[in-house]
C-alpha cells in the first residue's frame, strides 16, 4: 500500500496562477470568497465545501465537511443543528478551525476563529433558502443511534407526505458565523516552493489584520 500511495501524482496539471504578493488585500475574507469562486470557475466540484473542526469536552478534536453559506468582510457562515455533535461542541467551546482544499487549482485556505449562533431570524432565513429535500432531511436529525437505513428512508417519506407545502424550520437549526483570528492562504508550486501568506489579528477577532509570508 505504501508504494501504491506514493505512486499517486500530486500537483499535476496545475493551472498557471499568480499569487500576487504585492497586491494582497488588507482584509483576507474577500480573498477567501474570490478563491472559492476561482476554484468553481476552474471546475473544482463543490468549492464551497469546507472541513470544520471542533473540540469536545475531553479535548479530542472532531472534523466534518459542510457547505459554506456566505462570506462577508467579517465572517464565514455555515448552518447545522445546535444539538448536533458540532453544535454542542461549539456551545461548550466556540473555538473552531476550518479548511478549504481545491486540488484542481492547487490551493488551500486555513481559518482559525470562534463560531457564534446568529439568532433565530437568521437561522430561519437560511433554512428557507434550502432546497425542499435538504429541508426535509434536516428533520431526520435525532439523538442516539439509527436502527437501520430503511428506518431513515421511511421517515423521510413520511415527512415528505406530511409537509405537503412548507417545511418548517426545526427549532435546533442554527446559522453560525466564524469570526476569524487567523487566515492562511496556500498555493502549490510544481517545484515544491509553495506560496504561503498568513493573516492574523487579536484573539477577540477585532482590529486590523497583520500579514506575513511563510516558508513553504
Amino acid at each position: 500500500m505504501r508504494n501504491r500511495l506514493r505512486s499517486i501524482p500530486v500537483f499535476a496539471n496545475l493551472p498557471t496562477t499568480e499569487f500576487g504578493e504585492k497586491d494582497l488585500p488588507d482584509n483576507p475574507l474577500p480573498m477567501v470568497a474570490e478563491w472559492i469562486l476561482a476554484a468553481h470557475a476552474a471546475g473544482q466540484p463543490e468549492p464551497h465545501a469546507m472541513s470544520l473542526c471542533t473540540v469536545g469536552a475531553s479535548g479530542v478534536p472532531s472534523s466534518r465537511v459542510l457547505i459554506v453559506k456566505d462570506v462577508d468582510d467579517e465572517h464565514v457562515y455555515f448552518a447545522t443543528p445546535a444539538d448536533s455533535r458540532k453544535g454542542l461542541e461549539i456551545t461548550a467551546n466556540p473555538h473552531v478551525s476550518a479548511h478549504f482544499h481545491w486540488p484542481t487549482v492547487g490551493r488551500q485556505v486555513r481559518i482559525v476563529g470562534t463560531a457564534a449562533d446568529q439568532g433565530r431570524a437568521a437561522s430561519e432565513s437560511d433554512f428557507a433558502e434550502r432546497a425542499r429535500g435538504s429541508r426535509l432531511a434536516a428533520h431526520l436529525h435525532r439523538p442516539g443511534p439509527l436502527a437501520d437505513r430503511q428506518s431513515a428512508v421511511e421517515e423521510f417519506e413520511r415527512l415528505d407526505a406530511f409537509y405537503v407545502d412548507e417545511v418548517p424550520c426545526p427549532p435546533s437549526w442554527t446559522l453560525y458565523a466564524i469570526s476569524p483570528t487567523e487566515v492562511e492562504f496556500w498555493e502549490a508550486s510544481t517545484d515544491r516552493v509553495h506560496h504561503r501568506v498568513d493573516y492574523r489579528r487579536d484573539s477577540a477577532g477585532q482590529g486590523t489584520w497583520s500579514r506575513e509570508l511563510l516558508w513553504p
